[in-house]
């Protein structure tokens, strides 16, 4: 008897791991990154909202939804991570400051580090 309760015991531990590692690994997290500049003395931009947008739909039916957002540090520089992009949708990156909109970049990839947005203030 006690030896079939030790299996048992077993059993539920093994199940609550792997609930546990499935609950861990529901979506790929990904990142992007850059930094921003002022198009007119090469500056970068502090405090600056960055979002990452992603067309939901196409064509005239694209839903825009925001799937990262950040604020630039001090020498300019973003980084977003987030967990809903699509690899098959299109993604773009607005920039504003001071409640108007400075900046657009398209064509952005699930990982690219390296984006340079100038924009004008």
């Amino acid at each position: 008897m006690k030896k079939h309760k030790i299996i048992k015991m077993k059993k539920i531990l093994l199940l609550l791991l792997l609930s546990l590692s499935f609950l861990a690994c529901d979506k790929k997290k990904t990142s992007i990154g850059g930094k921003v500049t002022n198009a007119i003395t090469g500056e970068p931009v502090h405090n600056a909202i960055v979002n990452y947008v992603q067309c939901d739909g196409s064509g005239d039916n694209c839903n825009e939804t925001v799937i990262g957002q950040t604020y630039t540090s001090l020498n300019g520089e973003f980084v977003i991570d987030q967990k809903t992009a699509s690899k098959s949708k299109d993604k773009w990156i607005d920039v504003y400051y001071n409640n108007k909109k400075v900046g657009h970049q398209d064509n952005i990839g699930l990982k690219d580090k390296s984006i340079n947005i100038v924009v004008t203030l």
